[in-house]
């Protein structure tokens, strides 16, 4: 709902367009490394409480401080700003494994892999090399996917 609430505010910033997948080069690898370390490095963390007085508001880092969805939202304008395709750069909701807490963070869709670019870490990751289990995430046709738990053979 809040992501709904920010795309309405901010017509066409979510809307979907361009490949689905990018073309892993150098440069695309450089180029999605330096965003994320620029986003992390310039961008405070501060929960939504803390900066806005709500529990929960999808927005542009604002006054050098955001939450993690403020960063993937920066990241995703900055790397479209830069001529990658809306539609290889998408959000996904998760939950850390170890430490238990719900996040969200940008994923790239590239013919390498999906790799994240994440208020928590510098590096880009695989999607699978990360201790998160993902809830949801967006499509590149703009919709929201929800991931069913996998259920462990008895």
């Amino acid at each position: 709902m809040q992501y709904q609430d920010f795309c309405n505010a901010n017509p066409g910033h979510c809307a979907s367009g361009g490949e689905a997948i990018l073309e892993w080069t150098e440069d695309a690898e450089m180029t999605l490394t330096r965003v994320n370390r620029e986003v992390n490095a310039e961008i405070e963390f501060q929960p939504d409480w803390d900066s806005r007085g709500v529990e929960d508001f999808w927005c542009y880092p604002a006054d050098g401080v955001g939450d993690c969805e403020d960063f993937a939202l920066e990241k995703r304008q900055r790397l479209v700003a830069l001529g990658l395709p809306r539609g290889a750069l998408t959000l996904a909701i998760v939950h850390h494994t170890e430490k238990f807490f719900a996040h969200t963070l940008l994923l790239a869709e590239t013919t390498a892999g999906t790799f994240l670019l994440d208020n928590l870490d510098d590096a880009l990751r695989c999607w699978d090399a990360v201790p998160y289990r993902f809830e949801r995430r967006e499509g590149s046709d703009g919709r929201w996917i929800r991931y069913r738990p996998i259920r462990q053979a008895e």
